[in-house]
This record gives structure tokens, C-alpha cells and sequence, in this order.
């Protein structure tokens, strides 16, 4: 008798109908979230492994909890409605208000199996809420076009990287204080200076650079316990550990 949770396999089945993943891949997958002891949903695994895009998962678990897949864009936001919800509160929990007709208000989030968040929104709205799937990316990328929004979009630096050569990263800024400046830089010093600012703001005392199987973990030690931050591919390991040995001579 399978003990695979309803949910993950329901996901998995899914994503195998659709061409957009194989069984051998599935089974690995439910493997390592085993591994993991849980802590990781099935989709982040997908994902990080390389089995599928966020969009496919996130096409897969809109059709598995009945809710409509959206591929977000400026014209399907409406500014007006992003003062229902705290600024703090859209950032953290990246569910992001789209528009409101009717008094129902159209938010989008990452995760539409969080049950207790919806009605969360719901309360902090004041107004029936419906809800469309999108992923953590695209519901970013519209964040950081809010006023005052303090999300930085690490996806992009990622991305880029893949189209330099990530070992020629020997030249310093001087000013890393210079926003336009960093922008223009190696996305390999825009990510080292994000990891250590991220790690000031946090309040962390160590950082922890952990290679596995296919990323790199960046891990934060906070009041004496490690906290993940965020992964990264793992051709970039070597970069990385090389210009935070730079900034460590250089200062």
C-alpha cells in the first residue's frame, strides 16, 4: 500500500498526464521529499531538480485545487487595489492583489493549497476574495514595481549569470552603495552583495555556503540556528566562493 500523500501524488499525475514530467522522475522526486523529512513541497523539488519549470507546477496545482493558472502581466494589475493588504504582509507571504470587480477582489499567489492564508486575506481585505495561481517569479517581478517595495528579485541575477562568464569576476566596486552601479556589474557580484546584505538585514551571524546535488544552498545562522535563505545553480558555486574571498581581502 502507497503512504504517498493524496495531495503530491495528485500533483505528480498531473504533471505526468501533461508530457511535462516522467514517472522515473516522479518516484525520484517523492524520494527525496522523503529525504527531506517533509520540509519541502513536492513542486519546489521539481523544480530545483530540474524536472520541471515553476510554471508547470504551478499550471498543474491551479488544476488540482480548481482555480484558474495566470500568467501575470502589468494590464491584468490594477495599482488602486494593492493598499487592501499591508505592503509587509504582500511581500512575505507573495500574494499580490490584481483587481476588484464587483467588491470580489482577485488576488494572485504561489501556493492556492494555503487554506488558513486565503482566509487570512479575506479578513484583512474586508471583501471576498478569490484567488489565481502564479509563480513565485512572475508574482515578484510584479511586486518590485510597487511603491516602496523592499523585494529584491534574486531570479533575474540567476538568470543572467547563465549568459556571462561567471569566473571573470575580479574587478571591485569601490561604492557598493551605487545602486545603478551594481546593476551594471558581473550578476555574480550582484548576487555575492545581495547574499551579504540580506544577511546584515537578517541579522545573521554566520552565512553558510553549502554545495549539493544540483544547487547551492545559502544558509544564515541566526540566535545559533541555521536558517535556508535561498538556492542558486550550482555552476556558480566557484564564482561565488571566489568573490566573497575577494571582498574578504579587500577590506
Amino acid at each position: 500500500m502507497s503512504t504517498t500523500p493524496a495531495a503530491p501524488a495528485r500533483l505528480g499525475n498531473l504533471l505526468i498526464e501533461r508530457g511535462y514530467l516522467t514517472r522515473e522522475a516522479l518516484d525520484r522526486a517523492l524520494e527525496a521529499q522523503r529525504a527531506e523529512r517533509g520540509e519541502k513541497l513536492l513542486g519546489e523539488i521539481l523544480v530545483e531538480q530540474g524536472f520541471c519549470t515553476e510554471d508547470q507546477v504551478v499550471e498543474c496545482l491551479a488544476e488540482e485545487y480548481a482555480v484558474p493558472y495566470a500568467k501575470l502581466e502589468a494590464r491584468l494589475h490594477d495599482p488602486k487595489v494593492v493598499d487592501l493588504l499591508p505592503c509587509d504582509y504582500i511581500e512575505a507571504n507573495l500574494a499580490l492583489p490584481l483587481f476588484c470587480v464587483r467588491g470580489v477582489l482577485t488576488i494572485a499567489v504561489a501556493e492556492p493549497s494555503n487554506l488558513f492564508m486565503i482566509e487570512e486575506i479575506r479578513g484583512l481585505a474586508q471583501t471576498e476574495v478569490q484567488i489565481v495561481a502564479a509563480t513565485p517569479r512572475d508574482i515578484r517581478r510584479m511586486i518590485t514595481s510597487l511603491p516602496d517595495s523592499k523585494v529584491f528579485v534574486i531570479d533575474d541575477i540567476i538568470e543572467d549569470s547563465e549568459a556571462h562568464d561567471v569566473t571573470l569576476i575580479e574587478e571591485a566596486i569601490e561604492d557598493i552603495g551605487d545602486v545603478e552601479e551594481i546593476a551594471g556589474q558581473s550578476p555574480v557580484i550582484r548576487l555575492v552583495n545581495y547574499i551579504i546584505y540580506n544577511a546584515v538585514k537578517e541579522g545573521a551571524s554566520d552565512i553558510h555556503i553549502e554545495p549539493a546535488e544540483k544547487c547551492v544552498r545559502i544558509r544564515y545562522r541566526i540566535d545559533g540556528s541555521l536558517y535556508k535563505s535561498l538556492e542558486v545553480p550550482l555552476h556558480l558555486l566557484a564564482a561565488v566562493t571566489s568573490r566573497i574571498a575577494h571582498e574578504s581581502t579587500s577590506m
